[in-house]
């Protein structure tokens, strides 16, 4: 008897794991919508929602009877449940109403390295234009959401915490920031990264959170904490924060009957959440500020090649060919790495380029180091070496300043190639006919029709209106020095002035260049350009990390009244083309391409010529 039972119980096992390993490949996800009721011609967003992972790419949607899609972009959202932190990412489309009538979107299956995704499918009913006040009676409206009052019932259960590695900082130097969410028995939902703006730093992307647990004040918290760096860009005082973090906090409905009875008691159970007696509340978690006293790079010991760059480094430099003619290239390879601001890190410099003709660096950042490339071409065989190269940087930790040197590189430089002359052949010089001059008559004199401009003799300057009018140029000369050293002042001390003031020299620069991969048809370059053009372009514009910009922030400018809602649909949409360029270049023509690049063009107009 025991080996049967022993046998029929590991049967079961047998089968159980079998099952679990059939289904492991198939993993259902989630298919939301706004609304399940719009007009012809309205606008609906379609998620595509992804439990406990965030690597899911964005699926292909199939074709959409009665609808137009096109992808938004992704939103990435972190849970608390019982002391474990999950996370999910929603893969968001536009759907556009086309035509009247019930349709069923999905069901919807695609595979992703190897699993399979299911998801069930949903009804949206499209209706004609004016006819949203006669919904049909088969939908019913939603219930309005009830806001809770759990003021007192979270006190101490939740809150968030903003912290500095440092609080005094030397100007430019990158410091960590850390915020901490701390959770305490409760059950969160949809936590959403940080948010904190300021003035006189630049911030970092923050990095993928850690989860562990906490002791505080006797009490045992979760801990999701989030890790990112800034860089303070003037001197004095800084605040940074507060921060606020949105989430969902799980509670439960308010109770109907107050007195004692069945209701009571099933609420007070377990028996209340399994009949769906509880409710999402929309929270939002603020941090206190932190203070950073910002010192000036000192000026002592400064030295000559230093140009701004704050932290640790290193310095390789390659050079090739080491023998060359006197005219021909010979390029520098100058790889800056280490840790530090690397926002601030410039070219490595020539100490000295007499005998050579020296071409600006170009930069090209592979993670954390900077590599610049720079072209010198030696004039005169004469020359027997590359001077050396020097790069300064300021070390906060130790307090001073460093020079890094790459001595002198010995080069064999030949006479320049000789060049083949041009052979003129000498035309035959033709007779010429004799020219038979014309002697015209002595008697023929100039007479002069119009006296011109008569002044009288002796005239008093003070008299000349010009003469006067040439005393007033030194005030102007005066004032346009004060207006130009004012407006150099303030370059120099407000940094958002400053990045806003060059945010359109840079934009076309770089308009330029994705000008010459449209030429070329070159569609990944071109998009790869117009992608960093719209970054650093709207992070000067409104001092912002450049790395940050993403089509999520022209949702925030259009609610902040920056940017109209067509406008921003179109830059949307500019985005959207950049990002699936990356996949699928070749998809782009000519013609798509010139859509993007008027589409940027129109954006920075309206910026420009939009004040404030």
């Amino acid at each position: 008897m025991k080996r049967f039972f022993g046998g029929v119980i590991f049967a079961c096992i047998f089968m159980a794991q079998g099952i679990f390993a059939a289904y492991a490949k198939d993993i259902p996800f989630e298919i939301s919508l706004e609304r399940n009721y719009v007009e012809v011609g309205d606008v609906l967003q379609l998620g595509l929602v992804f439990e406990n992972t965030q690597g899911v790419s964005a699926p292909q949607l199939p074709d959409i009877d009665g609808f137009k899609s096109q992808y938004i972009g992704p939103s990435t959202k972190m849970t608390i449940v019982n002391g474990r932190m999950s996370s999910s990412i929603t893969h968001y489309y536009k759907l556009v109403a086309i035509k009247k009538g019930t349709f069923s979107i999905g069901p919807l299956s695609f595979s992703f390295k190897g699993d399979t995704y299911s998801a069930a499918a949903v009804t949206v009913t499209v209706a004609d234009r004016g006819q949203a006040g006669r919904q049909p009676s088969n939908i019913s409206p939603l219930p309005a959401r009830e806001e809770p009052h759990l003021e007192q019932e979270l006190d101490g259960k939740i809150f968030m915490s903003l912290s500095a590695k440092k609080t005094q900082v030397y100007l430019n130097e990158r410091i960590s920031v850390t915020l901490k969410l701390y959770v305490n028995q409760l059950t969160v939902r949809d936590i959403q990264y940080p948010a904190f703006e300021g003035e006189g730093y630049t911030k970092e992307e923050f990095s993928s959170p850690r989860q562990y647990r906490e002791q505080m004040n006797g009490r045992f918290y979760d801990v999701v904490e989030f890790n990112t760096e800034i860089s303070p860009t003037r001197e004095g005082e800084i605040v940074v924060g507060p921060a606020n973090l949105q989430c969902k906090i799980v509670g439960k409905k308010e109770r109907r009957n107050r007195g004692f009875g069945l209701n009571d008691f099933f609420d007070d159970s377990v028996f209340g959440d399994f009949f769906g007696r509880t409710q999402l509340f929309s929270m939002e978690v603020k941090s206190a500020e932190a203070v950073i006293k910002v010192l000036p790079l000192p000026e002592e010991q400064r030295p000559a090649e230093f140009s701004g760059a704050v932290g640790d480094f290193q310095m390789k430099v390659q050079s090739a060919p080491l023998e060359v003619r006197a005219g021909d290239p010979i390029t520098l390879t100058m790889t800056i790495s280490g840790t530090g601001n690397f926002d601030s890190v410039q070219s490595p410099v020539l100490a000295s380029a007499e005998g050579f003709k020296a071409y600006s660096p170009q930069l090209q950042e592979k993670g954390n180091e900077k590599v610049f490339e720079q072209v010198i071409i030696p004039q005169e065989e004469i020359i027997e070496r590359i001077p050396a190269i020097n790069f300064a940087f300021f070390n906060p930790d130790e307090k001073r300043y460093v020079v890094l040197n790459q001595g002198a590189v010995p080069i064999k430089v030949l006479p320049a190639a000789e060049k083949k002359g041009a052979v003129v052949a000498a035309a035959q010089q033709q007779k010429q006919p004799p020219t038979t001059t014309q002697i015209l008559g002595k008697d023929i004199v100039y007479i002069k029709d119009d006296i011109g401009h008569l002044q009288p003799r002796g005239e008093y300057l003070h008299r000349n209106a010009r003469f006067m009018a040439m005393q007033l140029l030194p005030l102007f000369m005066l004032a346009g020095a004060a207006i130009f050293r004012r407006r150099k002042e303030r370059l120099i001390s407000d940094v958002r002035y400053a990045r806003k003031l060059r945010a359109p020299k840079i934009a076309r620069i770089k308009i330029k260049a994705a000008k010459n991969y449209l030429n070329q048809n070159n569609p990944e370059a071109f998009y790869n350009e117009i992608f960093k053009t719209l970054q650093e372009y709207l992070g000067h514009r409104f001092n912002r990390s450049s790395a940050g910009i993403t089509a999520e922030v022209v949702d925030e400018l259009i609610r902040g009244e920056w940017l109209a809602a067509d406008i921003g649909g179109k830059l949307k949409t500019c985005f959207n083309d950049c990002d699936t360029a990356r996949y699928a270049a070749a998809a782009f023509d000519k013609e798509k391409m010139r859509q993007a690049l008027a589409i940027l063009e129109e954006t920075i107009d309206y910026l420009e010529r939009k004040r404030g």
